[in-house]
């Protein structure tokens, strides 16, 4: 893509530091070995499966921006959608997914044949490290103009932020006001949204009070059928608690406005 072609999409996509991408060294703490099998991963997985097969028909094309590993990627395509990802950093790829997954790679950076069949997007706890996500939502219509729904993950709820959240160079913690308020600024729609993670909501409002720091390394589960039954019970509990219900992560599905 020549410079004069990225002026115009304004791919700016602007962090404290003026970048987003993760390090190696973060990718390691976030994505470790055997990450996908912990349970927040596993309930998620589930969460987003349900509202990709929802609002999107089986044979889609579906980009993932921040795709990291690509895990999720590999989750959509063995789930007959055709998906793909793209990272700003370099992070180690599923070797399932080698083919589908673009590290360092702005997603108006892939092929024009690609960008022209995306119908979703998923930006998965992503617009958190954005300071203008409205801007990053503007390019992301303009390089992508097949997009029809956007599902969006956030960290929730502004009280709980912690270390975890400098860390990693968030700029807040979302509630549905202000996921609302992104949406209305960029002309969207929003057909579904709710909290997750309801039971975590407590534990971290405690941790923070109590002024304790929140790991920041990610470790893979010792005991992957114990973090199986939590992750089905965490998904079982998003379907279940009412969605205003608060929780440590907020996901909602927007679509263009009419």
């Amino acid at each position: 893509m020549t410079a004069r072609r990225r002026e115009q999409l304004n791919l700016s996509i602007d962090h404290a530091d003026g970048s987003t991408e993760f390090s190696g060294d973060e990718f390691d703490e976030a994505y470790p070995p055997g990450y996908e099998l912990h349970y927040w991963h596993r309930a998620r997985s589930g969460i987003i499966r349900d509202l990709v097969r929802a609002f999107c028909s089986k044979g889609d094309t579906i980009l993932e921006i921040g795709a990291a590993r690509g895990h999720y990627v590999r989750l959509l395509r063995a789930d007959g959608f055709d998906a793909y990802g793209c990272d700003t950093g370099h992070p180690k790829v599923h070797e399932e997914v080698r083919g589908f997954v673009f590290g360092q790679t702005e997603f108006a950076d892939l092929t024009a044949a690609l960008r022209e069949r995306v119908s979703a997007v998923l930006l998965l706890d992503v617009i958190e490290h954005v300071e203008r996500p409205c801007d990053l939502i503007a390019a992301l219509f303009r390089a992508l103009p097949a997009v029809r729904s956007l599902i969006i993950t956030v960290p929730a709820r502004q009280e709980l932020w912690s270390n975890y959240d400098e860390h990693f160079r968030h700029f807040l913690r979302y509630d549905i006001g202000q996921l609302r308020e992104v949406a209305r600024k960029s002309r969207l729609s929003i057909h579904a949204w709710g909290y997750f993670f309801h039971a975590l909501y407590l534990p971290a409002w405690l941790l923070k009070r109590a002024g304790l720091d929140r790991p920041t390394v990610f470790a893979a589960p010792k005991n992957p059928r114990l973090h199986k039954w939590l992750g089905y019970l965490f998904w079982l509990e998003s379907k279940l608690v009412p969605k205003g219900f608060y929780g440590t992560s907020l996901v909602c599905v927007c679509k263009p406005a009419s």
